[in-house]
């Protein structure tokens, strides 16, 4: 298990999802929400904004604990407001340009 002193944040695919309200999870607002959102996805993104990620493919998050949906770990560097909304910019950039 991962905790705050190794260093690292742990980021749920749920922080992204436009389907789920904030109260279920959603950490973003909805202009930055994406459809789906995958943690191969927030494995690619965090790559770019250099953050050394960690994927756990078959993590469930305490909520949701019937459904593995992964979790992606990434080197704290700043606030984790501040990360999750850079990866929800690259997200979305991502699926404007998958869809186009």
């Amino acid at each position: 298990m991962v905790g705050r002193r190794d260093g690292k944040y742990v980021i749920w695919p749920l922080y992204f999802d436009a389907s789920l309200s904030r109260r279920e999870g959603r950490r973003v607002p909805k202009k930055l929400a994406v459809e789906k959102p995958s943690v191969d996805d927030i494995l690619r993104a965090s790559r770019e904004l250099g953050l050394n990620p960690v994927l756990e493919k078959d993590a469930r998050h305490p909520s949701r604990y019937w459904e593995k949906m992964g979790r992606v770990l990434v080197d704290k560097k700043g606030s984790k407001t501040i990360l999750i909304k850079k990866i929800a910019k690259l997200l979305n950039e991502t699926k404007i340009s998958t869809q186009a």
